[in-house]
């Protein structure tokens, strides 16, 4: 079509084909649920005139393909209020569900950092769309048929200034020699309007309209009665929505929450108890069925809004803490309300500023009217609550649109603030006393110790130090109190601690900043301590057990010399753990019988506590083996553990023959053979017999503990055995595993050098076992990993092949959900896959199927795991695949692409991809999808940097000599640049409203 065609014929069917367009958008707004915030739609069909300077403009005036030339010959405006009403109509895919849309000549506008004219500020979604097939088949819209509209989205303000723009620049008046600079000052102006007034007010505009709609969807649920609907949900699901968005929408907007904060209170205490009398319903949606809302979700949601309203009412607060914290069902339950208490009672920085110790004043009262019968079950509440109290540290965070600052000081020593510790020490000293367990007085001595607790920084002032360390005293004073009656293990830590406040004390008697009053007091602290240490100096037994047990034990020459390091210590403790030896005999056995039995009911989750009880008892079993023999009749459950160090001990004495007949009498009986399998890690002879006799024993008994500490003994001594241990043990026993799908024996393996370690001499049939079993593994973590790696040395090839068998196996077990075939990434097998390229490429190919979308996430995830950087010999090995006409090879090779990351060495292997595939092919929308792939970005525009990264990288393709390459350029660059826009404006919508939500600073505490 030419332009006399166009004004003398076909304006009318471009001006009706605008209109129909305009009604089925207005339309389908109006059916759409949820405002629409429309303002105007407006249609036209270019005008002949307007047309004619466009083509001149554009040099165009003798074009036959005006149809094509110029896409807006039909035109309509979507006119709405602000920049989100812009951003929930394109979400709801109206164009694209109403009409055909030509992706390639569909541009947003928006103006990108370095790549667009600086004063270019128009802003517009501009789609060029047909009428669906179905439509224009009818027979009023035939003239409509490859008609092209273009429909722009704009806001109000962008309209009227597009309007202005479009009557003054684009209707430019020749000039010559006269009006030039102003014509220039106008269009500067223009410019400067949009920037400094209608992009701000736009932006202006949408956070009002957004407080407005948060205003009213709280009203909304106000109106509803939400406080009253929260205790009549029907599940948790619906406690947990109603919750979410009470705290988004009322809670926020209350004028005066202090009137309303008990009743808030009272509905979440009793929302959350009902919760916990409900199981979870599941959640029905059209894409399937999924976990419902638990207790410890509505739990987390109520405690948000406590910890939002905590300083409203402290007493407030606290008490649904402590309503709430007994009926917990759950450790997470239990963690979050911790969390709150620990929120309300830290030491804020800026309440500080305004009311001091107000806040922990008020809540050691509350602790202090606490009922009698509250005090056990509210335990761990209280320490919480007070441990905060006696922090010096002040601790607060404050906001802006763009930085997050954490501010810390000192506290301010006060009357008031000696008054609420020593009042909390009251409190801790009393709950010390009545502590059921050790384990209740071990966390209740940590608290207390918070009184000792200078802040980290320096700048806190002498009074607050010296109303620290007058309470240092106080402390040590208790310490020394109730040392006499005190559990080895409490008074270990507790000693443990005031040898460090011994250190502090010295330094500020001796330093050189020290003044009078300050040396007066730390004298005070360093005699309360002396009197301490003659006081547990005086129980020798608690010496001989912090000489036993423990790795953070005392002893007297550290409290005089401060370069008694680790070294010192543990020859000290060797050469006392000796004497120690030396003073058992046939007289005092007994006694020792009960000290060693003492040292065994400690209790430790940590390696390094009985190190030293473990070299006493096999050196004392070595030195007294009579009387020890007498011992192993007796062993209690606690010390049956040992049972392996005595062992090693009298196998070294003069009565080992007497030992060795005990052990063939507990393995005739089943008796002890976990203990006899850990003596063997020690023993001087090494016995295979005997240890797969144990095997067989757990075997029969079915006892997966004999069996582990059978593997356990073999993997670390198996070198002081012989090859025939893998046959006769290591591989039955994990066969056994294998069974269960268990797959512990690997972190009794993993660490094993590969000099000593048996696994690196198996045979290829024999590491099969080992794979069979590795199957089974959750997830190859780093300790299967090393594993996998010492097979890989000799059987690389299987090895990889190995992961096939993982992903078949998560086919057939589909209902394990924790089941994840192949590591996000590899470390160790890195080095013996890399030898593999072509091998690994061939074998992946082999599980391929056509049309398989997930194989990225299979054997493409496999393939970049095991070649992360893409190497040459990979992009080599690939391009082998591809051949022209063999569609199901180019499809495979880009599966494996997509599991990488969009990385610049894919970019060749994707051109050639485009060559070897027909024009319009819908695999190529998968090549774009590779090349638009990122890795992690960062800051504000990070997106739009990487996909500008990106462009440059294809524009060399525009110059290809192949025609579909640089057909494909065209078009991806093109789709490229609208979304380099769309991310922009993105970007930029969310830090400019983010800047109007911090308008001002905002404390985190507020």
């Amino acid at each position: 079509m030419d332009f006399e065609t166009y004004s003398r014929s076909k304006q009318a069917d471009y001006a009706a084909l605008a209109e129909t367009v305009a009604s089925i958008l207005q339309a389908a707004i109006k059916a759409y649920p949820g405002p629409s915030r429309l303002q105007q739609v407006q249609h036209r069909a270019k005008n002949p005139e307007s047309l004619k300077k466009k083509l001149e403009d554009r040099k165009l005036q003798s074009t036959v393909t005006l149809e094509i030339d110029i896409k807006d010959l039909a035109g309509c405006r979507l006119i709405f209020y602000t920049n989100s009403d812009v951003s929930r109509f394109l979400q709801t895919g109206m164009i694209q569900d109403n009409f055909d849309v030509d992706w390639e000549r569909t541009k947003i506008h928006h103006p990108v950092p370095g790549r667009t004219d600086p004063d270019n500020l128009f802003i517009s979604n501009n789609f060029v769309v047909k009428l669906k097939a179905n439509r224009a088949g009818l027979s009023e819209y035939a003239r409509f048929t490859n008609l092209a509209c273009e429909v722009q989205i704009q806001t109000t303000l962008n309209h009227a200034w597009s309007e202005m723009e479009h009557d003054i620049l684009y209707k430019k008046p020749e000039l010559e020699g006269f009006g030039g600079k102003l014509f220039e000052a106008i269009q500067q102006r223009l410019q400067t309007i949009m920037r400094t007034h209608l992009l701000p007010a736009g932006y202006e505009f949408q956070k009002v309209l957004d407080d407005y709609e948060r205003l009213m969807s709280g009203k909304e649920i106000i109106d509803r009665g939400a406080l009253k609907a929260l205790t009549e949900c029907p599940d948790n699901n619906a406690r947990l929505e109603l919750l979410e968005r009470f705290r988004d929408y009322v809670l926020p907007n209350y004028d005066d929450p202090a009137t309303v904060y008990p009743e808030i209170k009272e509905h979440i205490v009793t929302a959350t108890k009902e919760a916990r009398l409900v199981k979870p319903r599941m959640v029905e949606t059209p894409f399937g069925s999924y976990p419902g809302a638990t207790a410890e979700r509505v739990v987390d949601a109520g405690a948000g809004i406590l910890v939002q309203l905590r300083y409203v009412g402290i007493e407030t607060t606290f008490d649904a803490i402590c309503e709430l914290f007994p009926g917990a069902q759950s450790e997470d339950e239990r963690k979050k309300l911790l969390d709150v208490a620990e929120r309300l009672a830290q030491q804020n920085l800026d309440v500080w500023k305004k009311v001091g110790p107000y806040v922990q004043t008020v809540l050691v009262q509350r602790i202090r009217d606490l009922p009698e019968d509250n005090v056990d079950q509210l335990r761990p509440v209280i320490l919480e609550v007070l441990g905060k109290v006696l922090s010096t540290e002040l601790r607060g965070v404050s906001s802006t649109y763009n930085a997050m600052t954490i501010h810390s000081g000192s506290a301010q020593a006060s009357d008031a603030l000696i008054k609420v510790r020593a009042e909390a020490l009251d409190i801790l000293m009393k709950l010390y006393r009545s502590a059921s367990c050790d384990g209740e007085r071990l966390r209740t001595e940590r608290t207390i110790f918070h009184a000792t607790a200078t802040p980290s920084s320096a700048g806190y002032s002498k009074e607050l130090l010296t109303c620290v360390l007058n309470d240092s005293v106080r402390v040590v004073n208790f310490c020394r109190e109730i040392a006499l009656g005190e559990a080895y293990e409490v008074l270990q830590k507790a000693e443990n601690r005031i040898f460090w406040l011994h250190r502090r004390a010295q330094g500020l008697r001796i330093g050189p900043n020290a003044d009078a009053d300050t040396v007066a007091v730390a004298e005070r602290l360093s005699e309360s301590i002396r009197l301490f240490r003659s006081a547990i100096d005086a129980n020798k037994q608690f010496a001989t057990y912090k000489t036993l047990v423990g790795y953070d034990s005392v002893f007297p020459p550290m409290w005089e010399d401060s370069k008694f390091g680790s070294a010192k210590v543990d020859a000290y403790r060797k050469q006392r753990i000796d004497e120690l030896v030396a003073r058992v005999n046939s007289e005092n056995a007994e006694e020792w019988f009960a000290t060693i039995q003492r040292c065994a009911k400690t209790e430790s989750d940590d390696l390094a506590t009985f190190p030293s009880f473990g070299l006493f008892l096999q050196k004392l079993s070595r030195a007294h083996p009579s009387i020890v023999l007498g011992f192993v009749e007796r062993l209690d459950k606690r010390l049956t553990g040992f049972l392996g160090l005595i062992l090693s001990g009298l196998a070294e004495s003069d009565h080992r023959a007497e030992m060795e007949a005990k052990i063939s009498q507990w393995l005739s009986e089943d008796r002890y053979l976990v203990q006899i399998a850990h003596y063997f890690r020690f023993a001087p002879k090494f016995d295979n017999v005997i240890l797969t006799q144990i095997l067989k024993a757990g075997f029969r008994l079915n006892d997966d503990d004999i069996v582990a500490q059978v593997l356990a003994t073999v993997f670390t001594r198996y070198k002081d055995g012989t090859a025939a241990l893998i046959e006769a043990v290591i591989l039955p026993g994990i066969e056994y595993f294998t069974e269960k799908r268990d797959t512990r024996w690997v972190n009794l393996a993993w660490y094993i050098p590969k000099e000593t370690s048996p696994l690196a001499e198996l045979t290829t049939a024999q590491t099969e076992i080992i794979l069979r079993n590795l199957v089974c593994a959750s997830q190859i973590d780093t300790h299967a990993e090393w594993i996998l790696a010492m097979l890989a040395n000799a059987n690389s090839e299987r090895v990889f092949r190995f992961f096939g068998e993982r992903l078949k196996f998560s086919t057939a077990n589909e209902d394990q959900a924790s089941y994840e075939a192949i590591p996000y990434e590899f470390y160790e097998l890195r080095t013996p896959f890399s030898k593999l390229v072509a091998y690994a490429v061939d074998a992946v190919r082999e599980w391929f199927v056509s049309g398989d979308s997930m194989f990225q996430f299979t054997g493409g995830r496999l393939i970049s795991s095991s070649f992360p950087e893409f190497p040459d010999a990979l992009r080599v090995k690939l391009s082998s695949y591809l051949r022209p006409h063999v569609r199901e090879e180019v499809e495979f090779v880009i599966r494996i692409l997509s599991a990488y990351r969009g990385e610049p060495s894919l970019y060749e292997t994707c051109k050639e991809i485009v060559r070897a595939l027909p024009t319009g092919d819908d695999l190529l929308s998968d090549v774009e999808i590779i090349l638009q792939s990122t890795d992690v970005v960062s800051g504000e525009f990070g997106l739009v940097e990487a996909y500008k990264g990106k462009r440059e990288a294809l524009v060399p393709w525009l110059s290809d000599e192949d025609s579909k390459v640089r057909s494909f350029a065209e078009l991806y660059i093109g789709g490229l640049d609208s979304q380099i826009a769309a991310e922009q404006r993105r970007s930029e919508e969310r830090l400019e409203m983010r800047k109007r939500m911090y308008d001002k600073p905002a404390h985190e505490d507020d």
